[in-house]
């Protein structure tokens, strides 16, 4: 259940200013791109966003431009490049692993697609845009984190020479800003290239319906009908890329001990988690949003069938330990991290130390280390 499982949206939401003044920036570019992206992008050629949002007449696939050549490793050591895609079609995206917000809604619906796309003869690659942190070895644990099981899925790690190259390639932007909270802003869609390196369509991976387009105009590059795809692995906590977000505490709520729990949610109401909940969360994710989190979650309305819904509230029930949820839960809250001003959760399962009398929450375990090595380089802020 990638993202926010636990989770609703109602009026007045009762979050940290600073979360508001994110969330409140996440509204109004979701409003730029369904007024007024089309206009904006008409201006802009080279960008690739501009065939997102104008997009050729159902059942066309023309060749947008042709890629040029490139070469790099993905993460299993293996070489990537124009040359060796050749021969089949794949779905490209950019992502970094620190990304709290644009990314995992990325992936999570990168691994519906790969869902819907079960056994067809494709690849998918996924470019980082952070050189500094992405190695192949942390992009190697991204993909065990989402779907480990995939094997048609590559993740290339990029540098200073590469990255602009690649985004050259695929007229995307990455551009790195002063928001420790969201140091990176880059493109989010999903590109279609035939087997011969051309670009055959970009699709707005927010928007349902360009999703349903991908997947269609995928399995017709392919040439093969989606009536005669493989089945998909059975969907579980883990072939659904839950781990991806809610094994980190900052992006969605984990999920241990939910029967019978009780949650805080978005506009300060209470609710207690029980199947009816966990069934609403992974219809209507943005129904009942958890305090403090973003309602990033896709729907699985259309990809899970009701017997397959009814397994994975089964499997979430069976993660509680009974007892274990009648005790008091301590309030968790958005603090500062002292090393990097990164805004994380005060969840126990965070990095954390005692200092001075005071719980210290880090959004890393680096951020930890640097702050222990030097303490005194770091004020504190009230956390």
């Amino acid at each position: 259940m990638p993202d926010d499982a636990e989770i609703t949206q109602h009026d007045g939401p009762r979050l940290p200013k600073r979360l508001l003044r994110v969330g409140a920036t996440i509204s109004v570019l979701a409003a730029l791109t369904a007024l007024g992206a089309r206009a904006w992008v008409r201006h802009r050629s080279p960008s690739a966003e501009r065939y997102a949002y104008e997009p050729s007449p159902a059942g066309e696939l023309p060749q947008l431009w042709s890629l040029p050549g490139f070469s790099t490793v993905d993460h299993r050591g293996a070489e990537l490049s124009r040359e060796s895609l050749r021969g089949r079609p794949f779905i490209a995206s950019f992502i970094f692993t620190q990304c709290t917000n644009v990314c995992p809604a990325m992936t999570s619906r990168l691994v519906q697609i790969q869902r819907r796309l079960a056994g067809q003869d494709l690849r998918f690659v996924s470019f980082s845009v952070d050189p500094a942190h992405d190695s192949s070895q942390v992009l190697a644990e991204y993909a065990r984190s989402w779907n480990a099981e995939e094997t048609r899925w590559s993740l290339v790690a990029t540098d200073e020479q590469r990255l602009p190259e690649l985004l050259a390639a695929f007229r995307v932007t990455a551009e790195p800003t002063a928001d420790p909270d969201n140091p990176i802003v880059h493109s989010s869609v999903f590109f279609l290239v035939d087997a011969e390196g051309q670009v055959r369509g970009v699709y707005a991976s927010e928007d349902r319906l360009a999703i349903d387009r991908l997947v269609e105009d995928a399995a017709r590059l392919v040439g093969d009908e989606l009536g005669g795809a493989a089945e998909p692995p059975a969907a579980t906590i883990a072939s659904l890329g839950c781990a991806g977000c809610h094994d980190h505490s900052r992006i969605a709520p984990p999920l241990l001990d939910l029967q019978g729990a009780q949650r805080t949610l978005a506009d300060g109401s209470r609710t207690t988690i029980d199947d009816a909940y966990l069934r609403r969360a992974l219809l209507e994710p943005g129904r009942e949003i958890v305090e403090g989190y973003f309602p990033l979650m896709p729907s699985y309305r259309e990809t899970l069938t009701d017997a397959e819904l009814d397994a994975l509230v089964q499997e979430l029930g069976e993660r509680s330990r009974g007892a274990a949820v009648a005790e008091p839960q301590p309030k968790i809250e958005l603090v500062t991290d002292p090393v990097c001003h990164m805004r994380v959760r005060s969840d126990p399962s965070a990095p954390h130390i005692s200092h001075e009398g005071h719980e210290v929450f880090f959004c890393s375990e680096m951020c930890k280390e640097q702050f222990l090595a030097a303490p005194e380089r770091f004020p504190l802020e009230a956390q």
